[in-house]
């Protein structure tokens, strides 16, 4: 259906994130055109996005019209000091390592079309990939490794499995983001075996920085374990808890996705389901950057 500007007043919704939002103007249009990753979740239906908005969109700094985004971005520096505050591009590379499970990279089956984080709609969109993008702001160069290493995971001696990533740690990184945990069901060593990881990559990285990501799909006691391994070893700890569970920010059935063969594909599969979406990837992207220190 055509956009068309809405008043929130006019929506009619008893939540309390509503009630305070009533005063201002949303624009659908703008919204829609500013924020792609929505609407790849909930299409261009106008309430839908309006909701998107009062309920997370507002939380995450997004703009309900041009006027409040323009006003915001001219407020955050004086004009007379814009010029001097663009971003400037550093020389030379920028290396990343990502180790981590299917949300980080699933390689193609019979049910998934694309070696990247499953569920996102193409390799740009999964969490990664846009950390690469956003550091490549910044960067000159940004080089992305990425071991895949389920097997970690749900493997009765972890330890052997360390052994997989030292290909990979032979290089020379400055980040290295660790997201493991989701397929681990058994807890009994698990933050022990957490621990060692950590530190195996840390003798072997130690001047990367090392970010650890919480658990997407939740059971009791793994972020915990890997928060308290975080803190004792020098580590950041990602937590996005605050998107699990919520439907905005999973697949849904009925997603296209752009395969490695260049054609397009919908998801049906359960476990493909099961994963964060573009919007979900983008909020743990977000994350990650916040918490680099560039």
């Amino acid at each position: 259906m055509p956009f068309s500007t809405a008043n929130a007043a006019e929506i009619n919704s008893t939540t309390e994130e509503t009630e305070q939002a009533e005063e201002a103007v949303f624009d659908a249009a703008f919204y829609a055109a500013t924020y792609p990753d929505v609407v790849a979740v909930l299409g261009n239906d106008e309430q839908l996005l309006y909701m998107h908005y009062v309920n997370f969109g507002k939380a995450e700094g997004r703009f309900a019209n041009a006027e409040e985004a323009a006003a915001a971005t001219s407020a955050q520096v004086p004009q007379e000091d814009q010029a001097a505050a663009l971003p400037t591009v550093k020389e030379g590379s920028y290396n990343i390592l990502a180790i981590g499970n299917s949300i980080t990279l699933h390689p193609v089956c019979g049910y998934w079309w694309g070696s990247w984080g499953m569920a996102a709609s193409s390799k740009d969109k999964d969490y990664i990939h846009q950390v690469q993008a956003g550091l490549s702001e910044k960067y000159e160069t940004v080089n992305l490794d990425i071991i895949s290493v389920q097997s970690w995971e749900t493997s009765s001696n972890r330890s052997r499995q360390l052994s997989k990533f030292d290909e990979k740690l032979a290089n020379k990184y400055d980040l290295v983001v660790i997201q493991l945990g989701e397929n681990v069901n058994n807890m009994t060593t698990f933050k022990k075996d957490f621990n060692k990881l950590v530190s195996y990559v840390k003798a072997a990285q130690p001047e990367a920085q090392i970010v650890i990501v919480g658990d997407y799909w939740y059971r009791s006691g793994r972020d915990s374990a890997k928060s308290q391994v975080a803190a004792n070893q020098g580590c950041n700890y990602v937590d996005i808890s605050s998107i699990r569970g919520k439907k905005a920010y999973r697949a849904s059935s009925g997603t296209k996705v752009l395969g490695d063969d260049g054609k397009q594909h919908t998801i049906r599969n359960q476990a493909v389901l099961k994963h964060p979406n573009d919007l979900g990837m983008k909020y743990i992207a977000d994350k990650i950057l916040e918490a680099i220190s560039l």
